[in-house]
């Protein structure tokens, strides 16, 4: 089933006071607010960092992993950028505000074993071994349970790390060679993954009953917990939104580009990123979409929201974190 309105832009005006576009669709004006102090960038110090996943962390930071330095980065809401280490080269990718105060991130390849790390406020960062073969964590999220959960992609598992007793428990995916890449907690409770090489997206309790989704789904990638109560998800390789209800029904909403990363937005929306057209974009629960004007060179990752309605995002190819915000 497809379902969407996407905004087309009669036009668009850049100068100092910001960027406004004309939908076609509704009449509204959309855009970004002035460039100081709203909408602004800012350099990542070292160079190629390929920057991926961003969270909000529990200080009032938002905190990122750069993937090609093996390192995890703060920015405060000023944009004064600081980045650490990982104790081993180790492929840093998806990363969460953890229950306990610190921020815990993935390690997509930390030598012959698999980790996962948790980095503290003020920088120092910890490496957990989950398994003595190779592996590579991808996805992770803190748990309903206050557990955190992460996604294994070669060895097909879903993990769960107790806290605080850091005992540790993998449950199997049916499908095999199902690529598990993100999570997030849904509304009713569970926790619900992408399966990229399954084309399945899958449900797990804090118990680790697995339930599977859908068949042939085109690479489904990053996730998100809907205001509607709805699981929503980005399909790579097809420029489509998808949703799923709790009990298992697909909606499939065109868009404009094909979709990076998904997160929670303001209001009825959602927010997700189109790495190759270089915007930013909106999809109300309805399924309206609406495009930010091109961000160029930028290669939009990961995005999520902060205070004061703004929006904070990764440029992979400009190597700088944007802040913006829509102005309706």
């Amino acid at each position: 089933m497809n379902q969407s309105k996407v905004s087309t832009f009669v036009f668009a005006v850049a100068s100092l006071a910001g960027i406004l576009c004309v939908s076609k669709t509704d009449g509204q004006v959309y855009g970004f607010p002035p460039s100081s102090p709203q909408h602004r960038s800012f350099p990542i110090p070292s160079s190629d960092s390929q920057p991926i996943s961003i969270t909000l962390g529990p200080d009032g930071n938002f905190w990122f992993t750069e993937q090609n330095h093996s390192q995890v980065a703060r920015i405060t809401p000023q944009g004064v950028i600081t980045e650490f280490l990982t104790p081993t080269f180790s492929f840093p990718i998806g990363i969460t505000a953890g229950p306990d105060g610190n921020i815990w991130f993935s390690e997509g390849a930390a030598g012959s074993g698999g980790q996962i790390a948790f980095i503290t406020p003020d920088g120092h960062i910890e490496e957990i071994v989950f398994s003595s073969s190779t592996a590579a964590a991808s996805g992770i999220v803190t748990g309903p349970d206050g557990n955190i959960w992460f996604t294994e992609l070669i060895a097909n598992k879903i993990w769960r790390l107790e806290l605080p007793s850091r005992n540790l428990t993998s449950f199997p995916i049916p499908t095999e060679n199902s690529s598990p890449n993100d999570i997030i907690v849904g509304a009713d409770g569970n926790l619900w993954f992408t399966e990229g090489g399954g084309g399945k997206i899958g449900r797990i309790t804090t118990s680790g009953v697995i339930t599977e989704f859908g068949s042939g789904l085109t690479l489904p990638f990053s996730i998100a917990n809907g205001p509607d109560g709805n699981i929503w998800f980005t399909q790579r390789f097809t420029q489509q939104i998808g949703k799923i209800t709790p009990t298992g029904q697909f909606t499939f909403y065109p868009i404009p580009s094909t979709a990076e990363q998904i997160a929670p937005g303001f209001g009825n929306n959602l927010l997700f990123t189109e790495f190759g057209s270089n915007r930013v974009a909106k999809i109300t629960t309805d399924g309206v979409v609406t495009e930010s004007p091109e961000i160029p060179n930028s290669g939009p990752t990961g995005i999520v929201t902060g205070p004061s309605r703004q929006v904070w995002f990764l440029g992979y190819a400009s190597n700088r974190v944007y802040r913006i915000a829509f102005s309706h």
